[in-house]
């Protein structure tokens, strides 16, 4: 899904401005143009004038409306991430309000047209033309505090990161230090990616890989599956919740020499509340083959299942993590 092409919403006034401009660029247009007696031409002219305000401002509420996606029918994922960030209620009711305007602004100017096309001299028409500019005035400044909650919720809808729903996603996850944006570069043979959550100040690294012509997406969440729950806020929390509906399944690093700076009991209560929040498949990474003794990887391993021993910064136990991995996603 990707947010980006929601489009600026812009404040009521403005909205006027644009419609009044337009009737006025009309009137230019069309005042050598027009046949018939003077009276018949002024007429059409004003016609044509408030029927430009009423399709511009139709047009523009019904693009602010089409805009945003219909959120209960949104991917599961991003219906999740949005209920983060956005009041969803108040999103709804706004673009409630848009919607209602676009269909008011339509029946203002069928019932002025009609008036207009009966008036019988120019001071009846410039009086039904003011009535229909204050009364549609009056219902699109009613939406300013709409139009500028949906401009903020644009705002940060558009800061969601683009992931793909379509394909198999793994997430890395555990405490920091411990070589989780290692392993996401090797596994995937590039350097990652880089998108921002608004939730969390730290930035989401992805990257895909191709393996037996099946593509994966792989991703690495800090700030959101790297510190136990009670050191995140709300959103965070809520937000880490969402991977469930991405997530085919978790790779949780391990650090067993704790050079991360973490001890081997904190790193094992991490992935215990990722597993019971997620409730995906976990595969163990034990990183760091390399220079971790026997010892400490026997340690490290204790009470843990589905464990691969590797060493992210050397690639070593890459192609056996990624067979591994094959497996677990055709299930």
């Amino acid at each position: 899904m990707n947010f980006g092409n929601l489009g600026k919403v812009e404040t009521a006034q403005t909205y006027l401005d644009i419609a009044f401009n337009q009737a006025k660029e009309y009137n230019k247009e069309n005042a050598k143009t027009l046949v018939g007696d003077r009276f018949t031409r002024f007429m059409r002219r004003e016609l044509g004038g408030i029927n430009r305000v009423h399709t511009t401002l139709v047009r523009h509420l019904q693009m602010i409306v089409k805009c945003f996606p219909a959120i209960d029918q949104l991917d599961p994922f991003y219906h999740a991430l949005v209920l983060c960030v956005v009041d969803v209620a108040q999103l709804k009711q706004s673009l409630g309000g848009v919607n209602w305007a676009a269909h008011r602004v339509e029946d203002l100017f069928r019932e002025y047209n009609p008036k207009l096309r009966g008036c019988r001299d120019d001071q009846a028409i410039l009086k039904h033309k003011r009535a229909f500019y204050g009364r549609i005035s009056s219902v699109i400044k009613k939406l300013n505090q709409d139009f500028i909650f949906l401009d903020e919720a644009r705002k940060t809808m558009k800061e969601l990161p683009t992931l793909k729903t379509s394909i198999p996603t793994i997430v890395i996850a555990g405490l920091p230090n411990v070589g989780k944006s290692t392993l996401l570069r090797a596994l995937t043979g590039s350097a990652p990616a880089i998108a921002s959550y608004p939730f969390t100040t730290k930035q989401l690294m992805l990257g895909y890989r191709t393996y037996h012509d099946k593509k994966w997406q792989i991703i690495d969440t800090p700030g959101l599956l790297d510190r136990p729950i009670n050191k995140r806020n709300k959103v965070e929390h809520q937000a880490a919740i969402a991977l469930q509906h991405l997530a085919k399944i978790v790779l949780y690093v391990v650090d067993p020499t704790e050079q991360c700076g973490y001890p081997l009991k904190e790193q094992k209560n991490l992935m215990k509340e990722i597993s019971k929040m997620l409730n995906v498949p976990i595969m163990v990474i034990m990183n760091k083959a390399d220079i971790a003794t026997a010892e400490q990887i026997a340690v490290a391993s204790e009470g843990l299942s589905n464990i691969a021993l590797i060493s992210a910064d050397k690639e070593q136990g890459i192609n056996e993590v990624l067979e591994s991995l094959e497996k677990e996603i055709a299930k």
